[in-house]
């Protein structure tokens, strides 16, 4: 029998199977359900895994509640270092951390994400927090992409500006990479897993979660999802990842009301 699982906890575990045990991780605000993805990893797959909370510099939080805020001073319950902020830069900027986890209000059909400004820069419909962490994508290994909405206007065919590069197609933009840098490499949602394995690293419909198919993640999107025949359905929760959710890493239940 199927467990019952919420669509956050579905998200958690598509994100945990994508970590590693040599993992370096790091989350900002606003981050419950990738935190959640690599505390399960650690406590299945990935024992050896590290990760940091990029607003406290807690290294290895054991916290048995999921926080918004990643300052939190709760972040550091259980904690091995606490790593000041100018080391988090040099982890950044020198590829130490192999996988960031980041949202954003838009991202494209190249992985590129903005939460910057909606509309023109000067006079912006929607303005954002401003970049933050996001450039850092230029010079970590790899990045994944977490949303709790899926429609067409947070997937737009092109960002009205890049506060973190994806795949860039501009070669001038392209050069200032860092050479260890893959990109993004998955983007989960809502309705499904998406990732970049195409020859223009375009984005691809990966699976579709329980209860959508690729037409109506097709219908959400504002651009063209490269579609490779039949598309599987999303792997859900098992009944011990669950029992580890919520016994172990969210005890308050948050990824049980987050996403509705």
């Amino acid at each position: 029998m199927t467990p019952a699982y919420s669509v956050a906890e579905l998200m958690a575990t598509a994100i945990a199977r994508e970590m590693r045990d040599d993992d370096f991780a790091a989350i900002g605000t606003a981050s419950e359900i990738p935190l959640c993805a690599i505390r399960l990893a650690q406590k299945t797959h990935a024992p050896n895994m590290w990760f940091i909370y990029g607003g406290c510099g807690a290294l290895n939080s054991k916290n048995p509640k999921l926080v918004e805020m990643a300052a939190d001073f709760r972040n550091m319950t259980g904690a091995e270092y606490r790593a000041p902020l100018a080391d988090l830069i040099d982890f950044e900027f020198t590829g130490r951390f192999s996988v960031l986890c980041f949202g954003g209000m838009q991202i494209d059909r190249y992985g590129n994400v903005n939460i910057t400004n909606v509309g023109e820069y000067a006079n912006p419909k929607v303005r954002g927090p401003g970049t933050i962490g996001l450039p850092f994508m230029a010079s970590v290994k790899r990045t994944i992409l977490y949303v709790q909405h899926h429609h067409a206007r947070l997937f737009v065919p092109k960002v009205d500006f890049i506060s973190g590069p994806g795949h860039l197609q501009d070669p001038e933009l392209a050069q200032y990479r860092r050479p260890w840098a893959i990109g993004t490499t998955l983007v989960v949602t809502p309705l499904a897993i998406l990732d970049f394995e195409t020859p223009d690293r375009r984005m691809r419909l990966k699976s579709v979660h329980p209860g959508q198919t690729a037409q109506s993640v097709q219908a959400a999107t504002g651009f063209e999802l490269a579609i490779d025949g039949d598309v599987p359905a999303t792997e859900v929760p098992t009944l011990e990842q669950l029992k580890i959710i919520r016994e172990e890493i969210d005890t308050t239940g948050v990824l049980q009301r987050l996403i509705v």
